[in-house]
């Protein structure tokens, strides 16, 4: 067995029990760590090197990444980056992590894990970051598919700005910055609906008939092909009475006084009936 193999097999770590469990004798796994230069961290964990750092912080302290910092490992949504690694550790942890430290317990149980469950994760944003934020990593979370809507309002979640969250996420934005566009209307008192499907091509929002929002994120619409297939789609709207508004992430994460401005004014014109 090649234990550099197996660990990177398991994104770079493993316990010592997990490894036993898959069939490491004890006195051969100590062996093939002494060989490849791997330390027994807390007489527990096995890392290679390439580790992610906050994995690797986790490992010393006794806890798991969390928060923003799992989040952005596994590929969320992240409104702006932290680089200090955020870690969940026990009340009685005898080492403070270098980095943000989470002290309340998620509501998934994580015993013998690096890195939290996404419940955990969930719960630690709700703590850490604004409810807005917050919101759009929840729905990240639900669009990659690791976790429901049904699965989020089922959880018994213990702070008050997590049950907001948790009642009012959906499945229907397709970017964060639709997230953001929103979760923003609505706190504005401006009902939309979203993914409206409308000659041949679903819009972000649509408000009442026929005012449609269309946001531009960094990943999305960023091709020359698909921004003209934007644009002809707009052009058509037009065309058939929409009258469509459409921003940039910039815009929406930027400079949202600007764009709810624009928004009310035009509802304040009858542009959306």
């Amino acid at each position: 067995m090649d234990l550099v193999r197996e660990l990177a097999a398991r994104g770079g770590w493993a316990s010592r029990r997990a490894l036993i469990a898959a069939g490491w004798h004890p006195r051969k796994l100590r062996q093939a760590a002494l060989e490849a230069g791997l330390p027994l961290v807390r007489r527990q964990w096995l890392l290679l090197p390439s580790a992610p750092p906050g994995v690797r912080e986790a490992a010393r302290v006794g806890g798991r990444l969390t928060c923003v910092a799992e989040a952005e490992r596994i590929g969320l949504w992240i409104p702006r980056r932290d680089p200090r690694p955020h870690i969940a550790v026990p009340r009685n942890a005898d080492l403070t992590p270098r980095g943000i430290a989470h002290w309340s317990t998620g509501p998934a149980p994580a015993a013998g894990l690096l890195v939290d469950p996404i419940e955990n994760v969930l719960h630690h944003t709700a703590s850490c970051l604004t409810e807005l934020e917050t919101f759009a990593i929840w729905e990240s979370a639900i669009r990659k598919g690791l976790i429901t809507v049904d699965a989020i309002r089922r959880i018994r979640w213990t702070t008050t700005a997590a049950r907001r969250v948790a009642a009012d996420v959906g499945a229907h934005s397709d970017a964060g910055t639709e997230s953001y566009l929103v979760r923003q209307c609505r706190a504005a008192g401006i009902p939309c609906r979203q993914q409206v499907h409308l000659y041949g091509r679903d819009v972000d929002a649509l408000i009442g008939d026929h005012l449609v929002i269309q946001v531009d994120g960094f990943a999305f619409h960023s091709d020359a092909a698909t921004r003209a297939a934007d644009l002809a789609h707009d052009r058509l709207l037009r065309l058939r009475g929409y009258t469509v508004l459409r921003f940039t992430y910039a815009d929406v994460m930027h400079h949202w006084p600007d764009v709810e401005a624009q928004i009310r004014s035009a509802m304040a014109q009858g542009l959306h009936l």
